[in-house]
């Protein structure tokens, strides 16, 4: 079966005739009624009922065309974005941990774009686990990733990253924070030592089954164990999670301004230093959209005195 052949079955129909649907394609109209028997007999109906009165279409004609139609609806639209102009089209997408602050500073940058003078363009962002982060950038199904990388990690994930041909820039450092509601028993406190955590449920993003344990995206703290797990896959159902469960999770210590407002960030009494930053391929020149976003994310990030916002 080919977009040809759905192409001639389509016209034919709406045409009612061969010969009229000849002149309409420019087309033959042996070449048009063989290509149609060629389709009737690979897929074993009969589309058209032929008769001295002229053609009919079957019921198993109408659901080939029901089906087809949006084969030949996604074939235009792929055409017409190719042979769209380049510079009245943008795209761009970006793969993420579960972070706030990446979902504020992609709402930002798409609030812009969506207001500038590009008739097209196609955005997204992947808030997903470490391993497709990497997958995404290393495929260019992303342009960009972000991660982080703690004193733990470091040396495994660099090595990771350059085994894909990918580099990892930072942006901004950070401690491990928690995270928690503000009628959490801790959420008042300056700061919290790891023991103090031991009688609350911790929120863990679930990787993959065959991840590396540094591919966590948690802060990990050293010889700390905790005795109440939560696994979620999704941003707010951790959230929701907090509120409800007296729960907490340990990340950057970033909140968006929203979240801010219900949610407290908390520095973990450590040492460990958190480096923030995103990861694309290796000794590849960032492109004017690529440079945009992040320069939203930035502002997301770091207030103007220089320092990491949400600390």
């Amino acid at each position: 079966m080919t977009l040809q052949q759905l192409k001639y079955v389509a016209m034919v129909e709406k045409c009612g005739s061969f010969s009229k649907a000849s002149e309409k394609l420019y087309v033959a109209q042996p070449s048009i009624s063989n290509l149609v028997h060629a389709l009737e007999k690979e897929l074993g109906i009969i589309i058209f009922d032929r008769s001295s009165m002229g053609i009919t279409i079957t019921d198993e004609g109408r659901d080939l065309l029901r089906l087809g139609n949006k084969l030949l609806k996604d074939a235009n639209y792929i055409k017409e974005h190719f042979h769209s102009n380049k510079e009245d089209f943008l795209s761009f997408r970006v793969s993420s941990q579960h972070y706030d602050f990446v979902m504020q500073a992609f709402s930002n940058f798409a609030k812009e774009i969506n207001s500038s003078p590009y008739s097209q363009y196609t955005l997204g962002l992947n808030q997903t686990q470490t391993s497709e982060v990497i997958k995404d950038v290393r495929k260019q199904h992303s342009n960009l990733g972000i991660i982080f990388l703690s004193d733990i990690n470091s040396k495994n994930m660099k090595k990771t990253l350059s085994g894909n041909n990918l580099e990892f820039c930072i942006i901004a450092k950070t401690k491990p924070h928690i995270f928690v509601s503000k009628k959490h028993p801790l959420a008042k406190k300056a700061g919290v030592k790891p023991e103090e955590l031991m009688d609350y449920p911790c929120i863990l993003y679930e990787q993959n089954y065959s991840s590396p344990g540094f591919f966590s995206e948690e802060m990990l703290l050293p010889n700390f164990y905790p005795k109440k797990v939560i696994y979620v896959s999704d941003l707010y159902v951790s959230t929701n999670v907090m509120r409800d469960c007296n729960a907490y999770d340990i990340g950057t210590g970033l909140l968006s301004k929203h979240l801010s407002k219900e949610f407290s960030s908390i520095p973990i009494d450590v040492d460990d230093i958190v480096d923030i930053g995103w990861i694309g391929i290796k000794g590849k020149l960032l492109k004017p959209i690529e440079a945009l976003f992040l320069n939203y994310l930035k502002k997301q990030m770091i207030s103007q005195d220089g320092k990491l916002l949400g600390r």
